[in-house]
């Protein structure tokens, strides 16, 4: 979400792109013609692999593609993206990942992207700094050093 603190002022740096994926084992398991048709049912039994208690990105991914939150099983909640991912590559369940994370495993065959869509579910990273806070140089620097590099992240 954006800050909208009235003394914060927000640019975005970049968007990260979900994705859905699992095991190669789990992945074999779910009928590919209900994947297709019926994804959220198709995917119902396969345990969950959290980011947090409330499913924060799990939620918004099912949301955004499904319609409604996942009815699924939560098998573990790990507070670390990696940690998550890699319980996924483990065989805990399934998950949504940013594709920078997950790239390399899906790239080894250590995971499976479940669902594609037309337009993933995004997440803008934003820069937050304080609105008529005293100018900082090594602030400044770090601000324009984001900036430049983010330019040229496009999606994540």
């Amino acid at each position: 979400m954006r800050p909208t603190h009235h003394a914060l002022l927000a640019v975005p740096l970049a968007d990260e792109e979900f994705l859905l994926v699992g095991p190669p084992s789990m992945a074999r398991t779910v009928d590919a013609d209900r994947l297709r048709t019926a994804p959220a049912d198709a995917l119902a039994a396969l345990p969950l692999v959290a980011y947090g208690e409330e499913l924060p990105v799990l939620r918004r991914y099912w949301r955004s593609e499904f319609g409604h939150r996942p009815i699924n099983p939560v098998a573990l909640v790990a507070p670390d993206l990696r940690a998550v991912l890699a319980a996924v590559e483990a065989g805990a369940g399934i998950s949504a990942l940013p594709r920078y994370l997950v790239e390399p495993a899906l790239a080894a065959g250590r995971g499976i992207q479940l669902h594609c869509s037309e337009a993933p579910p995004l997440n803008t990273i934003y820069l937050a700094v304080r609105r008529g806070a005293p100018a900082n140089p090594a602030l400044t620097v770090v601000r324009e050093r984001l900036t430049d590099a983010a330019a040229g992240w496009g999606e994540l």
